[in-house]
C-alpha cells in the first residue's frame, strides 16, 4: 500500500490479512471472486472523473494493471474473476476530491454550491475569482460548465473554507457590493453556507438544510426521541446527529441501512459517526457500537451472551 493510502484503508487491509489467515486455516479461503461487481465499481469511479492511471497509481499498482479486468487481453474478453484482495480493496474505495489529478473533470455540484453560498454571504464573483487567481470571464465559464477540473474544485473549496463565515468587507468587498450580491443570490433561490453539511455538499442527491417553518407535527421538543419512536417529525441538524449516534450505537443496522433511513450516503454517515466519536473522546466520554453484529456469520453461544 502506498503512502497516500488512508488510515481507514490500512486498517481494512490489516483486518483482511487477519481474516485471510483464519480462512486459510479453516480451509475456506477463496483467492478469487467474480469480477463483474468490481468492474462495475471501477467504471463508476472512472465516470466520476478518475482516470484509470490515477486509480492504479493511488493503490501502487503497475501501469495497465486493471486492463484485463475492464477490457480483457490477448484476444480474450474482460476477466471473469479477480483476486479477492484486489476486489475488496477497490470496492471499499471512492475517490475524495484530493485524490483526483488536477486535470480530472469532475461533477461541478459541490463547486457550484460553494460559489452560490459565498454569494449568499456577500462575496461577489469578482472577489472569488480574484482570490483563486482567475480572470472573471474564465471563472464564470468554468463554474457554469457541465464538468469542472479538480484543480478549480479544490481552489473553490479552499476559498469557501476560509470565507464561509467571514465578513466580505474584511476582504476588499465594498458594503454596497456585498448587499447587492446578497439580494441577487436571494432572488436566485440559492442557499448559504449554514444550509450545507461539509460531508454532503458535493453529493448531487443532498438537500439543503433550511430554516423554513416546520409543520405542526414537528413542534415541541425531543424530536430525536420522537423520530426513533416512529413519529413523523422533521429533524434539525443536531437532532439528525443524535439519531445517527443512537442508530450506530444501539442498533445492528449496517452503515448503508442507517444512511438510507436518514437520506444520507453511507460515506457521509460513516464520517459523521467518526466525528461524533472524536468529539466524545475530546470530552472524556466514549461511544461505540454496543450491539452491532456482522450478519454474514452466526454467533457462537458465548458470543450471544457478550452481544446481549
Amino acid at each position: 500500500m502506498t503512502s497516500t493510502t488512508s488510515y481507514a484503508q490500512r486498517i481494512a487491509h490489516s483486518r483482511w490479512k487477519a481474516r485471510r489467515r483464519q480462512l486459510i486455516e479453516a480451509g475456506q479461503w477463496q483467492p478469487f471472486v467474480p469480477a463483474g461487481p468490481v468492474r462495475d465499481h471501477v467504471n463508476k469511479i472512472r465516470a466520476a472523473g478518475m482516470p484509470l492511471w490515477a486509480l492504479e497509481e493511488h493503490f501502487g499498482m503497475s501501469a495497465h494493471h486493471l486492463d484485463h479486468l475492464l477490457w480483457g487481453s490477448e484476444g480474450s474478453g474482460p476477466g471473469k474473476e479477480v483476486r479477492t484482495e484486489t476486489a475488496e480493496m477497490l470496492l471499499a474505495y471512492w475517490p475524495k476530491l484530493d485524490d483526483f489529478p488536477d486535470s480530472a473533470r469532475i461533477d461541478p455540484t459541490g463547486t457550484r454550491r460553494r460559489i452560490e453560498a459565498l454569494q449568499v454571504h456577500g462575496f461577489n464573483l469578482i472577489a472569488i475569482a480574484g482570490k483563486i487567481g482567475m480572470g472573471l470571464r474564465y471563472f464564470q465559464k468554468v463554474s457554469n460548465s457541465d464538468r469542472v477540473t479538480a484543480r478549480v474544485a479544490r481552489a473553490v473549496r479552499d476559498v469557501y473554507g476560509e470565507w464561509w463565515n467571514a465578513d466580505p468587507c474584511d476582504h476588499g468587498v465594498k458594503g454596497w457590493v456585498a448587499d447587492r450580491t446578497r439580494r441577487a443570490a436571494e432572488r436566485s433561490g440559492w442557499y448559504g453556507p449554514l444550509a450545507w453539511d461539509d460531508d454532503t455538499i458535493d453529493d448531487p442527491r443532498a438537500m439543503p438544510q433550511t430554516d423554513a417553518v416546520e409543520p405542526v407535527v414537528s413542534e415541541g421538543g425531543n424530536l430525536a426521541a420522537r423520530w426513533l419512536m416512529g413519529e413523523a417529525v422533521i429533524l434539525g441538524r443536531d437532532d439528525r446527529a443524535e439519531v445517527l449516534a443512537h442508530l450506530f450505537e444501539w442498533t445492528n443496522d449496517t452503515t448503508a441501512e442507517i444512511a438510507a433511513r436518514l437520506d444520507m450516503t453511507p460515506e457521509a454517515a460513516e464520517r459523521q459517526w467518526e466525528r461524533i466519536k472524536q468529539k466524545a473522546r475530546a470530552e472524556g466520554r466514549r461511544v461505540w457500537r454496543r450491539v452491532y453484529v456482522p450478519r454474514e456469520r452466526d454467533l457462537k453461544k458465548n458470543e450471544m451472551g457478550e452481544a446481549a
